[in-house]
């Protein structure tokens, strides 16, 4: 059974969907961390994946930092460090051991960060990262993303960058409800200031996720990519996968940004396979 709740984290209202919750401290726990689009979080993210994993493990889905229905907070001095160390907390106050984190997209090339240094700050069982890691280049298809506007046309525009099939795009209550979560009172503000940059300041040089040190991950890894993925570079994968120790990769021929929708069957059955062996 799905349930949605509210835990306080350091303060911070922090929603997540817990299902599964008979299971907890039985099952191993499978950690949902969403992608960063306007209107991103748990629910949307991952609707299409919990109900096959609740089979068989214990299953949270927190909302970052500034998304979904948690507070809308946005550290201008290290948001990428404030929201690992959210997730950390998160994962301590729930009182979970290792556990396997999932991350799309942005949360995907998060969690590859966390792993990757001489100490994660978060217990790790595994690793799978879907449509995240490596390159993100900074093309029409991205210009897209980050520049809503608020209204349905927009995001119909989103979703068709992130999906091959039309079908996701023209569907007007899956729209409405991707909408109603971008237009939340503060989303909009929290989502778009992680896209700031003051232009007096320069360049910065590369970022922590620029320069993973892949090698230095020590957990199985399961890495999903979309071949017809508009917001990443053709192969971008040859450029991380090879170098993690205990890596799989699963490629969806006919799938975008977010395979782990549009082929959620067998998203879900790799999964499985993957986390029942690692086990």
């Amino acid at each position: 059974m799905k349930e949605y709740k509210y835990i306080s984290v350091d303060g911070i209202r922090t929603h997540y969907i817990e299902a599964g919750d008979e299971h907890r401290g039985v099952r191993p726990t499978i950690l949902l961390l969403h992608s960063a689009e306007f209107g991103g979080c748990g629910q949307i993210t991952w609707e299409y994946n919990i109900p096959a994993f609740v089979q068989r493990y214990h299953v949270l889905a927190p909302d970052h930092l500034g998304f979904g229905l948690t507070d809308k907070v946005m550290d201008f001095n290290d948001q990428f460090g404030r929201r690992i160390r959210h997730i950390k907390r998160f994962i301590e106050i729930m009182e979970l051991g290792p556990v396997h984190v999932m991350g799309s997209s942005m949360s995907g090339g998060l969690t590859l960060t966390v792993a990757a240094r001489a100490q994660p700050d978060w217990p790790m069982a595994s690793v799978l990262c879907s449509s995240g890691g490596g390159e993100s280049p900074d093309n029409e298809a991205r210009k897209v993303l980050n520049s809503y506007d608020g209204t349905a046309a927009h995001m119909r525009r989103i979703v068709d960058t992130m999906f091959i099939d039309r079908k996701w795009g023209a569907d007007e209550s899956y729209i409405a409800r991707r909408v109603e979560m971008a237009n939340l009172p503060g989303a909009w503000e929290a989502t778009a200031a992680a896209r700031f940059k003051a232009p007096f300041r320069g360049a910065s040089g590369r970022s922590e996720r620029d320069t993973i040190e892949y090698s230095n991950i020590k957990v199985p890894v399961l890495v999903f990519a979309g071949a017809k993925d508009p917001l990443r570079n053709p192969g971008y994968t040859d450029g991380f996968v090879p170098h993690i120790p205990q890596c799989e990769l699963h490629v969806f021929d006919n799938a975008g940004h977010m395979g782990n929708i549009e082929c959620a069957d067998v998203f879900n059955a790799k999964t499985l396979e993957f986390l029942d062996r690692v086990r």
